[in-house]
């Protein structure tokens, strides 16, 4: 795990602002100019997906990023790129980080950009006590069933530790079905199979009606998932247009009584 330190040790609020992203390989100054976007410029802890790091490259791109915002970084590389480099997930913070881990996700193979898939777990501090915050990226073209299986070590681990928890990141849930993984099928809301699946394992699906987090085809990809946690507003970032998502927003208040209960993940 890479890692960058927060310039502060003070905790975050218990209101806070939360944002996920599929950054899409941007570089770290496009994405450095994206965090600073009027919906984004005031997030407390930002989930990054298809972060890359590259070996000639001194930092991941979200930790470089997070460096020019001021922010904690916390990155953990995916599978491997052509150069040497990876490809991976982050979470930044205006908060210090702690308790990292990596989770692996099951591997399943895809004709096209088939890869080692990992989540990121993080503690932050809030003023209502800790917070349990995870980055996730599933895997594109599979099915509704395969998605769930991928997300499976996620909530288990969001299940382990009792507190409040947030999930974010890059689910996939496209309307398609891929004959052969290569030709997209309409076939309905892959998003309602794996809704289903979080809400058994006792988390809330708070932004369902988010609308589209993708630049094309109205598609829902990205997601937020809590317990514990109580989502006051959320919207979509539609100016900001540097990746083929659009960035997710979430403002979370965290509740006090359950908060303790995160020590045990």
């Amino acid at each position: 795990i890479e890692q960058v330190a927060a310039p502060t040790t003070a905790p975050l609020p218990e209101r806070l602002r939360l944002v996920t992203y599929n950054t899409h390989g941007m570089s770290a100054r496009i994405l450095a100019d994206a965090l600073a976007s009027d919906d984004l410029a005031g997030a407390d802890v930002i989930v990054l997906q298809e972060i890359e790091r590259h070996a000639d490259e001194p930092l991941s791109r979200a930790c470089a990023a997070a460096r020019w915002r001021q922010l904690a970084c916390a990155y953990a590389p995916g599978h491997r790129l052509g150069d040497g480099g990876d490809l991976g997930v982050a979470i930044l913070s205006r908060a210090p980080l702690r308790d990292l881990v990596v989770l692996e996700l099951p591997f399943i193979h895809t004709v096209l950009r088939s890869g080692r898939r990992v989540a990121l777990a993080a503690t932050v501090d809030t003023g209502a006590g800790p917070l349990r915050v995870v980055a996730v990226h599933l895997d594109n073209r599979i099915t509704p069933a395969q998605r769930v299986r991928q997300l499976g070590p996620v909530l288990a681990h969001a299940r382990a530790g009792g507190g409040p928890v947030v999930v974010a990141g890059d689910v996939n849930t496209s309307p398609f079905s891929w004959l052969g993984q290569v030709v997209p099928v309409p076939t309905g809301r892959q998003d309602d199979h794996l809704e289903a699946s979080v809400r058994a394992a006792g988390l809330a699906t708070p932004v369902t009606g988010s609308g589209p987090t993708s630049a094309w085809l109205g598609m829902r990809l990205d997601a937020v998932y809590t317990r514990a946690v109580e989502v006051t507003g959320f919207g979509v970032a539609r100016a900001v247009r540097a990746s083929d998502h659009l960035p997710l927003w979430a403002d979370l208040e965290v509740h006090a009584a359950g908060a303790a209960l995160v020590g045990a993940l």
